[in-house]
């Protein structure tokens, strides 16, 4: 056996056709690939289910490097440490659900633009704010915390949106205000990107740190 690692007791290497790994503290096994054979899906295909399945995890891993790319990786790599996961692990498991067989956002509802420890604040709400050559603006609002905890007054509101016509691509909305002790803030949204567009409003400490979860609005843009 040639070990690769060794930590807290857990081995990583290779046995035979067995090839031993650790993963998030616990050791996993799965047999090693003969060198020149194809699996078995490379010569028979794949079922639809296996081919459903296939798309939906590879637009899932897509959503996720356009996110480190074009958002920011900071997000999902906090909210990891403290589970002791990988970012991109951490993203799939909550947002696979979310792509249908089809590699469609079928549900972006449910999609989660963050993650994190931070708290959300009560009664969030969003109301359309009027429009200028730019884009269509919009107020959010949210009620005061009895309890500090997990947050702050100077976490700053963040505002992620998916467009109509780029339902998969992740970006951040222009022109954001407002700090948690402010109890309201405002964003602006781009026009001419397809009518409806997914709002996601999450709270980001004030260095950067730490988030919190996101919370999903359908807006008119």
């Amino acid at each position: 056996m040639k070990i690769i690692n060794a930590e807290g007791g857990q081995m990583s290497g290779r046995v035979g056709n067995m090839i031993y790994y650790v993963r998030d503290g616990k050791t996993y096994a799965r047999r090693a690939r003969i060198p020149g054979k194809k699996r078995k899906w490379e010569t028979e295909g794949r079922d639809e289910r296996n081919a459903a399945a296939a798309r939906r995890f590879g637009v899932t891993q897509r959503m996720y490097s356009l996110f480190a790319r074009e958002v920011s990786p900071e997000i999902w790599r906090a909210a990891a440490r403290a589970r002791g996961m990988m970012a991109a692990n951490l993203f799939h498991s909550l947002n696979f659900a979310c792509v249908d067989g089809q590699g469609r956002l079928a549900n972006p509802e449910a999609f989660r633009f963050s993650e994190g420890e931070l708290t959300v604040p009560p009664g969030l709400t969003v109301a359309p704010a009027g429009g200028d050559a730019e884009g269509t603006w919009f107020e959010a609002a949210w009620e005061a915390e009895e309890e500090w905890g997990l947050a702050a007054p100077t976490d700053r509101l963040v505002v992620g949106v998916m467009y109509a016509d780029d339902p998969l691509s992740t970006r951040l909305a222009a022109e954001v205000s407002g700090t948690r002790g402010e109890l309201h803030g405002r964003f602006r949204l781009e026009t001419g990107r397809g009518g409806a567009a997914h709002a996601y409003l999450f709270f980001a400490r004030e260095d950067g740190a730490a988030f919190s979860p996101s919370r999903h609005f359908r807006l008119e843009a």
